[in-house]
């Protein structure tokens, strides 16, 4: 049986940890790319190193080597910028690479991460002579992606209404986060009385910017039978220590820990939160820990009308309701009053999390780039 080849790229060097979504996210795809039968030639790094594997990969394809094709990730800068000092030394390796891949009729899908550039935010973030030049390159980056891909994929293709170019609408595709597979125990306490056992809810995550938890605090402060259980880092807990500790009471937990330590957590966890402030750009968010709860069976709260929002209600694990202290504290009640549709978002979240998996996105991928080429 002929082997399976196909190459992982990537401006800038992976990273063995870490567990931002510019740190996971490339290596869970690249896992998950051999997960599924592939021998993955890598190019990352900066531009030096990306320089010497590009030439390497040349030699093989010249020498008679098969690549099925190419799997992109961009940076949050653009892609001439990506070097330390931000200045475009290499200004023609990388889209020198897709040119040659396309002459070769090796299939290119890029995974475009971020869209900040296109936000007021952006611009007060990056001022003068800075923000016109990577507005410049922002835009030539698109350009030279129509010219080379065969997929463009997005966490969500609302993302697409704001870049605005019909070409790269047409080859997009929505290729949210995923998760590894996790062993739930079958649950015990199936409909159960809230008052004799808690109604638990678990959030992880960051707790700075738009990923307040303030208004989901605030809303169980005066219901006794839920607890709340959040882990975040410990630094970020400092800086909103003061602003929060009024709205804690002994049934709010808050914790520091690993990823590797969070089993039992999720295990305790009746409901996940996926409750942030929404707005024109973090509503397009795809937070890697809602793919987590799916893995780990966990129906969830979330956002309405935000892109993570239309992705729960379309797989059916959880509630789209405001990110507002009444809201949640309502929507809580209702479904303490009755604990079938807990248990009916857990079951179908059981029945979709195989759907949502890294390595499901990994075939998801191999099949739309290779599809033309059998």
């Amino acid at each position: 049986m002929e082997k399976k080849n196909c190459i992982f790229f990537l401006p800038y060097p992976l990273e063995k940890t870490g567990n931002r979504a510019r740190q996971l996210r490339p290596r869970k795809m690249l896992e998950a790319f051999r997960a599924i039968g592939y021998k993955v030639y890598t190019i990352h790094g900066y531009a030096e190193q990306r320089k010497h594997k590009i030439w390497k990969l040349k030699k093989m394809i010249e020498e008679g080597v098969r690549f099925d094709f190419m799997y992109a990730e961009c940076s949050t800068e653009p892609m001439r910028l990506t070097e330390p000092n931000h200045l475009p030394t290499h200004p023609a390796l990388d889209f020198g690479l897709f040119k040659y891949l396309k002459a070769k009729d090796i299939p290119i899908g890029l995974f475009y991460c971020d869209i900040y550039w296109k936000f007021p935010v952006y611009r007060e973030a990056v001022s003068g002579v800075k923000y016109r030049v990577a507005i410049h390159e922002y835009k030539r980056d698109l350009t030279e992606y129509e010219k080379f891909l065969t997929r463009f994929y997005v966490p969500d293709l609302k993302m697409c209404e704001y870049i605005d170019r019909e070409k790269i609408t047409a080859m997009a595709e929505a290729l949210p986060p995923g998760a590894d597979f996790a062993e739930v125990p079958e649950r015990s306490d199936i409909g159960r009385d809230f008052r004799e056992k808690p109604l638990q809810i678990f959030y992880v995550g960051g707790i700075l910017n738009h990923y307040r938890i303030d208004s989901l605090l605030a809303a169980v402060k005066d219901l006794e039978d839920v607890r709340v259980t959040v882990c975040c880092r410990e630094d970020e807990w400092e800086k909103r220590r003061e602003e929060w500790e009024p709205l804690l009471t002994d049934r709010v937990e808050i914790i520091h820990k690993n990823e590797d330590e969070l089993g039992p957590y999720y295990e305790k966890a009746d409901i996940g939160s996926l409750l942030f402030e929404n707005g024109e750009y973090w509503g397009l968010a795809q937070p890697v820990k809602a793919f987590e709860y799916l893995a780990h069976e966990l129906p969830v709260l979330v956002t309405e009308d935000t892109a993570i929002g239309r992705f729960v209600d379309s797989v059916g694990y959880g509630w789209c309701i405001p990110c507002e202290e009444t809201a949640i504290r309502a929507q809580l009640s209702v479904i303490m009053a009755d604990p079938a549709q807990l248990d009916q978002k857990r079951a179908q979240a059981k029945c979709r999390k195989t759907a949502q998996l890294w390595t499901a996105r990994a075939e998801q991928v191999a099949r739309g780039l290779t599809q033309n080429k059998e």
